[in-house]
């Protein structure tokens, strides 16, 4: 094992990297995936949730198409593009896993943070002190479109496209209590081969694997000793974890600003980042009503965090007609892999998203 990690060290130094001062006396680090000639425009990866450094390895392959963004940064370049891949604030590269977290920086990973990190890479990119680049993509995966929205919120720059993969468009109130208090009951629903508005242990077993709550990996909790989910049952589930959810919000709002999330052994974030998934309820839509720039959102079927028929009512009469293309994928998942959760990402998908980058910026 030592020496595997030695070997990526190694392979990591012989990267060409860049290192941006953001604030709070952070700087970012990360990576450029160049094409062979002059490139003809960038694309910043920004990562969804989780501790992700620039490579963002969220799959179930065991290979290397589990890292997503490296894989997606080597489709880029090939379409003349380069990929600017990123290290979040508090993780490190290269590194054994049990030293991936720098526990020293747990009071500075906010929303704020994060976002302002992904502003001053934008500006280095567009720099001529950086790579000058004319034409911008954003590649967002889930919360990336959180980091993204508040550089239209402060008047950044548009950029020339946005690309979202199970990109939420709700606000951040919403999506955490969906995923607390209304996934379930959601997945029940969808389990309703019949349409009868009752659900049955046959139902359950035949498509709990297609839902949302297929994300747990355990189906016995949707077997009913009695063989069905009545409608008003599923409404029932909806109440019980509405005060879920309440308790949730009670518990996260009691902590310090600063304390570790989700706890000191484990610090992915500070609770400042957590609280503002309980207060926060801006609609992401409305902030990037600011920028005029084109949006191509997609969303597979199976996803477990978030919802396309919830993103398209966020957007309803917020983003005018003709900003946002929603594209829909059967059968994948929130990377849109199979998995209703993980990567690696379907090829042809990997390469769609490199070819909407690379028409944007004259392709």
């Amino acid at each position: 094992m030592l020496v595997s990690w030695l070997l990526i060290g190694l392979l990591a130094q012989a990267a060409p990297e860049f290192a941006v001062p953001s604030t709070d006396g952070h700087t970012v680090r990360g990576v450029v995936d160049r094409p062979e000639g002059e490139p003809r425009g960038a694309v910043i990866l920004v990562a969804g949730t989780g501790a992700f450094d620039r490579d963002v390895r969220l799959g179930t392959s065991g290979t290397d198409r589990d890292l997503l963004f490296r894989d997606l940064g080597a489709r880029l370049a090939k379409r003349g593009l380069a990929a600017v891949r990123y290290d979040r604030r508090g993780v490190r590269h290269a590194v054994p896993p049990a030293e991936a977290i720098d526990r020293s920086v747990t009071a500075i990973l906010t929303a704020e943070g994060f976002s302002e990190d992904l502003e001053a890479l934008d500006a280095w990119v567009r720099s001529p002190d950086g790579l000058g680049a004319r034409c911008v993509v954003m590649l967002v995966h889930s919360e990336g479109s959180v980091h993204l929205a508040g550089l239209a919120e402060r008047g950044a720059p548009a950029p020339d496209l946005i690309l979202g993969v199970g990109a939420p468009l709700e606000s951040k109130l919403e999506a955490v209590r969906w995923q607390v208090a209304g996934r379930d009951a959601y997945s029940l629903r969808m389990m309703d081969a019949d349409g009868d508005g009752s659900v049955t242990n046959e139902e359950v077993e035949a498509n709990w694997m297609k839902t949302p709550s297929a994300v747990f990996g355990r189906m016995q909790p949707f077997i009913q000793p009695d063989g069905v989910w009545t409608p008003e049952d599923i409404v029932q589930v909806e109440t019980v974890q509405g005060g879920l959810y309440e308790q949730a919000k009670a518990q996260a709002l009691a902590q310090a600003d600063d304390a570790p999330y989700p706890s000191a052994t484990a610090p992915a974030f500070s609770y400042s980042w957590w609280k503002t998934w309980f207060t926060d309820d801006r609609p992401l839509a409305s902030q990037f009503s600011r920028w005029s720039s084109p949006m191509i959102l997609h969303y597979g079927a199976l996803d477990s965090q978030v919802r396309e028929d919830r993103q398209r009512a966020a957007a309803e009469g917020v983003l005018p007609d003709g900003k946002v293309t929603f594209v829909s994928h059967e059968g994948r998942g929130h990377s849109l892999g199979d998995h209703v959760l993980m990567g690696p990402m379907d090829e042809a998908l990997a390469d769609r998203l490199a070819d909407e980058a690379a028409a944007a910026c004259g392709d």
